[in-house]
């Protein structure tokens, strides 16, 4: 296990705790990216070693930047394993504050927390779904984060009802899609671009294979929902042949019922696009209706979520949430964060972030009594984010290289280099950015990885060139960025990249090797 030494007080005595009791516990950091009032941490190169632990690759990594400001999470298990114990107790999770050396603008967070071994689950089992707001870029105003909270509850309710299946994965804003007209091939070939981030959802559950009607009810909730508030509703294709990427439209988007709802529910709202917002991290040992639980809080408090990714790694739940600060309290006090239990976490974030109806009654929050009652808030604010409604476009990305066995050395960060390759293409690519960012080191001592990246592209191009110029620079990028690899002496052999402006393509053509 790493010395206690170069932890902070309070993780040091956690994971001393869990040596002692025998309980397995995985060490984690957490870094909110923003520019605030009085600070600039622009978002940073993503990296798989984490901050506090610059000679140690984490077992796994998750990255979300929406809007110029985002969230970073590492997780590794101690070098020493211990046996699990029964039970669960308000000492399973213990985090601080630290301090990024390559990164001081950043506001770093780091913990262990002891894991919760009943949380089992097989991702081969789970069944992807994409709620859709609407096909254009992503500008939410007040009224519309209230409404994505909305969404988010009664999703996050949906799978929690009865004896609940988890959410493995759930993030907004995200790339939505519309099915290509009848005359184009099933393989996506006349799919046109889409925008990078759009008023869309993207949740991943987990099924009860034991339990079929689970999952026929699970979607009948979620179809009801999708319904009632005029959202679009696609479900994983799981016929044979099909691949990931590949959705069975249920119900397309209803702008009109959508606009209807938004102003019967939340007409009072604030008008206008937020200015300022706080990012929020929730995090604590993975269990069934600790999300629903969350969500349910945040939406009696009236608090509004403009962006959210929700993941599990390595049985810890990761909910990181963007949400906007309420008119009334915007201030230009300096950017700051905070780590609270979640009852006063939550307190605090109502305070700043509470978009209270006039007249309205708050209920009494009983997230204590809940399966995220020994949960922590990690709190970073005030940040302004960049909500523009600049055209951008989606790359997926997924490659799979080998560890570098070299402790001196770190295996390559493909992302980046992807990223990088893209940029160089100055007279097509205006700008480009990480959205989403997620490694795992495998247990035959491998890197895999998957991204999606955003690129903006110059003036001028003409709408119906731009799904041959995407295919000539995914093409010229993964082509690049091989041979930049063969040059670090990575194997050719072992080598798999696939970088496509289709999602779908990644299943469906094979990679370089």
């Amino acid at each position: 296990m790493p010395s206690t030494s170069r932890l902070h007080p309070a993780l040091a005595a956690v994971a001393a705790r869990a040596a002692s009791a025998g309980s397995p516990a995985v060490l984690f950091n957490v870094s909110h990216f923003g520019v605030g009032n009085g600070s600039v941490a622009p978002l940073p190169s993503t990296d798989i070693a984490p901050p506090t632990e610059q000679d140690h690759v984490a077992t796994e990594t998750l990255a979300f930047h929406p809007a110029a400001a985002g969230f970073q999470v590492h997780t590794w298990a101690p070098e020493t394993p211990h046996k699990p114990v029964g039970g669960v107790s308000i000492s399973r999770i213990a985090v601080g504050p630290q301090v990024d050396e390559r990164n001081l603008a950043c506001h770093l967070y780091g913990g262990s927390v002891v894991i919760n071994p009943n949380f089992l689950y097989d991702p081969a089992h789970s069944t992807e779904i994409l709620l859709t707001l609407g096909y254009e870029t992503w500008q939410p105003d007040y009224a519309d984060s209230l409404m994505i909270a909305r969404v988010y509850q009664g999703v996050a309710a949906a799978a929690a009802n009865g004896d609940g299946v988890p959410i493995l994965f759930l993030q907004s804003p995200v790339a939505p899609f519309r099915d290509p007209p009848g005359r184009f091939r099933e393989d996506g070939s006349g799919e046109a671009p889409r925008v990078a981030n759009g008023m869309a959802m993207r949740v991943l559950i987990g099924l009860d294979e034991g339990h079929p009607q689970k999952r026929i009810a699970l979607l009948g909730k979620i179809s009801d929902l999708a319904q009632g508030y005029g959202l679009g509703l696609q479900i994983a294709d799981r016929r044979f042949g099909r691949v990931r990427g590949e959705w069975w439209s249920v119900l397309a988007p209803d702008a009109d019922r959508y606009a209807a709802a938004k102003a019967e529910l939340f007409g009072w709202a604030p008008p206008g696009v937020p200015e300022s917002v706080q990012l929020l991290t929730f995090v604590g040992p993975a269990r069934v209706g600790s999300s629903a639980a969350i969500a349910a809080d945040l939406m009696a408090r009236n608090i509004g979520v403009l962006a959210v990714s929700a993941a599990t790694l390595q049985e810890i739940a990761f909910i990181n949430v963007m949400t906007p600060i309420a008119p009334a309290r915007l201030t230009d006090t300096p950017t700051s964060g905070t780590c609270l239990p979640i009852v006063e976490g939550l307190g605090q974030v109502a305070s700043d972030c509470g978009l209270t109806r006039r007249q309205g009654v708050r209920v009494r929050s009983r997230i204590g009594e809940t399966a995220a009652t020994d949960y922590q808030v990690l709190s970073t604010g005030p940040v302004s984010p960049r909500i523009a409604a600049s055209a951008e476009h989606p790359l997926w990305l997924s490659w799979i290289i080998p560890l570098e066995h070299d402790a001196a050395k770190r295996p390559p960060d493909v992302a980046q280099l992807v990223l990088a390759q893209l940029c160089e293409a100055a007279d097509r690519v205006a700008g480009g950015r990480i959205d989403y960012y997620r490694v795992r080191v495998l247990a035959d001592g491998r890197v895999r990885g998957r991204a999606k990246v955003s690129v903006s592209l110059t003036e001028g191009i003409v709408r119906t060139h731009i799904p041959a110029l995407l295919s000539e620079l995914c093409a010229w990028a993964q082509r690049e960025v091989v041979a930049t690899l063969v040059r670090d002496h990575v194997p050719l052999r072992t080598i798999r990249l696939r970088l496509a402006w289709r999602e779908r393509w990644l299943g469906r053509v094979s990679t370089v090797m």
